[in-house]
């Protein structure tokens, strides 16, 4: 009978069915929320450095955006600054600042669709990406990106504008262009774009999701994202939150389909039930000595 009944239970157990795991985001402050400076400013890993002469914050209290590099003209901006008070730049008394309803232009601009800061990086001027470096990738398997991002245009400059993101994929060195004005290069890795967007006079393009499928080549490499943009002098900018990086073999988890719980609850009712009946017609020793 034991046997029997370890049988029914090992043919339930056998119906759990293997499901994949919940991938993880491999990369860190996806969404941009740990920075070391409460503002918004422009974010550069090496300011000082760069042909086009200072590119940190004018009042040199330099900002650090949690796990990401920048080169370029890209700044990282809090809720609700992007078309009001804007983020400190490298020059002076000039913060940068998107037309939107802020200041007086009902062209539709909204904060992130997944709350709290963003990126905002020009794509025609001191070109540059933001970049993370992500390690125990498995070489041959397939990563996905995803991202939300928008596109507006820096206020006090006019006419129409085009947008997109630029996405890389392995060693992503990146060339700059000496002259602020114009457009860097990625030197290696896999580049792929967004689709591209094009904007009105004082425009905004809405937030919109982005994926894109790449195969690793390295147990370590460099994500970058960059913005590109035309035309030159008529700032356009593209916007980036809530960036993640998922894919490489996750092991599976076994999880009970619903109608195998149903199984698995009758089968142990009826061991359940098997036992105390067992149990229930069972005489004691003296019992029968006094029955004979």
């Amino acid at each position: 009978m034991r046997t029997k009944l370890l049988a029914l239970l090992c043919a339930l157990l056998a119906c759990v069915s293997v499901q994949p795991a919940q991938a993880a985001n491999l990369l860190v402050n996806g969404d941009f929320e740990q920075i070391t400076v409460n503002r918004s400013s422009i974010f550069d890993s090496a300011p000082n450095s760069r042909p086009w002469g200072p590119n940190g914050p004018s009042d040199n209290i330099q900002q650090t955006v949690v796990g990401w590099e920048s080169i370029g003209f890209n700044f990282v901006m809090r809720p609700g600054d992007v078309d009001t008070i804007g983020a400190v730049s490298p020059y002076a008394g000039a913060n940068l600042i998107l037309w939107g309803p802020g200041n007086g232009v009902a062209n539709g601009l909204t904060g992130s669709p997944t709350g709290g800061n963003f990126i905002a990086a020009d794509g025609a001027f001191r070109n540059g990406p933001i970049s993370q470096t992500v390690s125990n990738l498995q070489i041959g398997e397939s990563y996905t990106v995803k991202f939300w991002w928008a596109a507006g245009q820096q206020k006090n400059f006019l006419g129409a504008t085009t947008d997109r993101w630029d996405v890389c994929f392995g060693t992503c060195d990146f060339q700059v262009n000496n002259a602020p004005d114009g457009y860097g290069m990625f030197l290696n890795g896999t580049v792929k774009s967004s689709s591209t967007v094009a904007l009105p006079d004082k425009g905004f393009s809405p937030w919109k999701e982005e994926s894109m499928t790449f195969v690793a080549t390295a147990q370590t490499q460099k994500l970058s994202l960059l913005a590109y943009g035309t035309p030159l002098g008529q700032p356009p900018f593209a916007l980036i939150d809530g960036i993640s990086l998922e894919g490489g073999i996750v092991p599976p988890v076994a999880v009970p389909e619903p109608s195998t719980w149903a199984m698995m609850l009758i089968g142990f009712f009826a061991v359940g039930a098997t036992l105390r009946g067992r149990r229930s017609i069972h005489v004691p020793r003296s019992a029968r000595q006094q029955i004979i």
